[in-house]
């Protein structure tokens, strides 16, 4: 599997000012590879994540985009997402076409492919609906589709299962997990309710990163769940 993306001795946070959140992150993200990010409220997981992306500096550090990834070819779900009433469905997804876009309309194509990954996701009946009028699991799909509309080759994402109940929440993850496998992207999820993969652990510094089934062992007492890991 090609390297997509390596951080060196990374350090993030929100600026200068603000301080270190979490110090000497290193690791290397492939193709195909699923890394679940947990750790405790205000450890930096949505910070790392937007560092990623590019939308943060690293506080010191690297990270290196491998094998010609660009960030256009990235796409995120972030954990706030701002619902504005009269956005419909297609007009959310299709706002994930917008780094893609090399000129000031939206046209055919990415008409097409906000529909596809409606489809997708099986929400394109809900495409006229308002975003404000769904029900928790259809509006994460909703965001997960615009993700999807900016991804080519990783996809960040931030908390997705947040809120759901039991079974929206599995839903939502087996769809994740059959875009991986069918597309061969690479996905980071900070979520402690869809633990698979490999886990980074962070804190102040880096508590663990590794297999789940070390990370599990290492934790008892501890359950998380991502389908079939509980």
């Amino acid at each position: 599997m090609k390297e997509l993306v390596t951080c060196r001795s990374l350090s993030i946070g929100y600026g200068p000012g603000e301080g270190v959140l979490c110090s000497d992150i290193s690791l290397v993200l492939r193709e195909g590879e699923y890394l679940s990010v947990v750790g405790a409220g205000g450890s930096g997981k949505s910070a790392f994540l937007a560092t990623l992306l590019g939308a943060l500096p690293p506080m010191a550090g690297e990270v290196i985009y491998e094998n010609g990834l660009k960030r256009e070819e990235i796409g995120c779900m972030p954990q706030t997402n701002e619902i504005r009433g009269s956005a419909t469905v297609r007009d959310t997804v299709l706002a994930g076409c917008l780094g893609q876009m090399n000129r000031f309309f939206v046209g055919r194509r990415e008409r097409n492919a906000a529909m596809e990954q409606m489809e997708r996701l099986g929400i394109a009946d809900l495409a006229k609906r308002r975003i404000g009028e769904l029900s928790g699991g259809q509006r994460q799909r909703a965001f997960l589709a615009r993700a999807l509309c900016g991804k080519k080759r990783l996809l960040l994402l931030d908390e997705p299962l947040k809120g759901l109940d039991a079974g929206a929440r599995d839903d939502l993850f087996a769809e994740i997990e059959r875009i991986r496998r069918e597309d061969g992207c690479a996905v980071v999820m900070a979520d402690a309710e869809a633990v698979d993969g490999t886990v980074l652990h962070l804190s102040d510094r880096v508590l663990f990163c590794g297999p789940v089934e070390d990370y599990i062992r290492s934790v008892p007492g501890q359950l998380y769940f991502a389908g079939h890991i509980l």
